[in-house]
């Protein structure tokens, strides 16, 4: 994540670094965090949209600064959490912040930011005025003991460790880490791993494709997708992400919606957690700069919106019995949002 760097007038008491891995230790560490790899590219690309995009038609989702400091605390906000030097709004700020969070999080793990707080510089026994959070590479972080280190190129120079590798302590007290609970962690790792080995293989059937158009061989390409098919579909299935719908075939049109519905609620929890965790270290920032403020989200999908309509689903509302015998139709129902998100659900006439 690119972040501005601060004021040419303002202190940076930031210690991690931001910098391409050029070398070999760095690389292979940052490389088994990333989304490299096909499946993964694509998980990545659908994480895009944990929160939807503004449009400007006046129905859009909206995110607000709200307490008793709210007023000045916004633009503070909204340019700690901004990617760019100009800030469209404050959902915009929000919804890069947890988009980029979400995707480093299900991709590769835990996800640590280091607060950087700004001060004047003609006065260091000032209150710092203004904050970012700044990444810290996945991959790069480690610990000596209890001291968090991050793991930088040789060029900036610094001590050495046993790995050989380059690095700089951190402040333990500035850094905040975005975390799944153990469970659904475990779950995850079982899962990009098996995208990362499915991404690798990619183009392995050719050969066999080749000689089975020969008879030479007793490989069956159809057997082969079935099988595949199933495999994604049972890794993938605590979060019900569908690999892009790529692998439907076998499928009924309810079972696809219920796993649609499954990837939403993911999404939703992910976005809470995030949230939460944000609005904990708005509290904590705001002890130092002197404001209490914390942010909220209107107009998206709930956990009980997500609830509501897998009941519907349950129950077959909205012929439900029409969508499950039509194979041939990849339509799907979704949630409607008009203002305000509700747990209706809008069935394509196709089915």
């Amino acid at each position: 994540m690119r972040r501005p760097r601060p004021a040419d007038d303002l202190r940076s008491t930031r210690r991690s670094r931001t910098f391409l891995p050029v070398d070999p230790g760095l690389q292979e560490r940052m490389r088994a965090t990333s989304f490299e790899g096909y499946y993964t590219f694509l998980l990545h690309q659908d994480l895009d949209f944990v929160m939807p995009y503004a449009m400007g038609r006046g129905d859009d989702p909206e995110a607000h600064v709200v307490g008793p400091d709210a007023d000045r605390a916004a633009p503070i906000i909204e340019r700690a959490l901004s990617e760019a030097e100009w800030v469209p709004s404050i959902y915009d700020s929000v919804r890069g912040f947890v988009r980029a969070t979400t995707q480093l999080l299900v991709v590769g793990g835990p996800v640590t930011y280091e607060i950087d707080y700004l001060y004047p510089p003609a006065d260091p026994s000032s209150r710092p005025v203004q904050f970012r959070l700044e990444l810290v590479l996945p991959g790069t972080l480690s610990h000596h003991g209890r001291q968090p280190i991050q793991y930088i190129p040789a060029a900036f120079g610094g001590p050495r460790d046993k790995t050989g590798l380059t690095y700089v302590d951190l402040d333990p007290a500035t850094l905040v880490t975005f975390r799944l609970d153990p469970p659904e962690e475990a779950a995850l790792r079982k899962m990009v791993n098996f995208l990362r080995a499915a991404g690798s293989l990619q183009g392995a059937a050719t050969p066999l494709m080749e000689q089975s158009t020969r008879g030479g061989t007793p490989y069956s390409f159809s057997e082969h997708q079935r099988e595949r098919g199933e495999l994604f579909a049972t890794v993938t299935e605590p979060v019900g992400w569908n690999v892009r719908e790529l692998l439907q075939d076998n499928h009924l049109a309810p079972y696809d919606v219920w796993r649609q519905l499954r990837f939403l609620e993911f999404k939703v929890r992910i976005r809470d957690l995030i949230i939460e965790r944000l609005n904990t270290t708005l509290s904590e920032v705001g002890d130092h700069l002197g404001f209490q403020a914390t942010i909220e989200l209107s107009g998206l999908p709930t956990l009980q919106d997500v609830a509501g309509a897998t009941t519907d689903l349950r129950n077959g509302h909205r012929r439900m019995a029409g969508v499950g015998k039509t194979s041939s139709c990849r339509c799907a129902p979704t949630l409607q949002a008009s203002g305000r998100w509700t747990r209706r659900m809008r069935w394509p006439a196709c089915c």
